[in-house]
């Protein structure tokens, strides 16, 4: 399951659960139809705290939605995690994308206020602590 929301910053992108391909081709045609540039730029928030490991078939979606987003001027991305599989998962796909430098990775089993930890990030550039 997914669900994406419009913020001030930019989009919020929740996955919970292991995403099937059915709902990995909807997640991109609607992310597609939606994000368009923003003058300033935009952020992106994508939680995976409902994803213990992200499966084949939507890591190759969420590497297309990555690079939708970095094409229409993405500058920050923050990526919630509570495991270290999804985690790694997560840290290849940024690296493949070429948004290794402008993603931050926030566990939230490891930071209670995770969200505020993130918006920091997104909304001014503030360097998540290293924990």
């Amino acid at each position: 399951m997914y669900d994406i929301e419009e913020t001030g910053y930019g989009y919020c992108i929740t996955l919970e659960g292991f995403l099937q391909r059915d709902e990995a081709a909807a997640l991109l045609a609607e992310m597609t139809r939606r994000v368009r540039p923003r003058e300033g730029g935009f952020a992106l928030l994508i939680d995976l705290r409902a994803s213990r490991a992200i499966p084949a078939e939507a890591q190759e979606v969420l590497k297309q939605v990555l690079l939708l987003c970095k094409e229409a001027g993405m500058e920050r991305t923050a990526m919630v995690l509570n495991s270290a599989i999804a985690t790694l998962q997560a840290r290849r796909l940024a690296r493949e994308t070429g948004i290794d430098e402008h993603i931050r990775y926030i566990d939230s089993s490891a930071e209670s206020d995770w969200e505020a930890v993130a918006h920091s990030w997104l909304d001014q550039a503030v360097e998540p602590a290293v924990k």
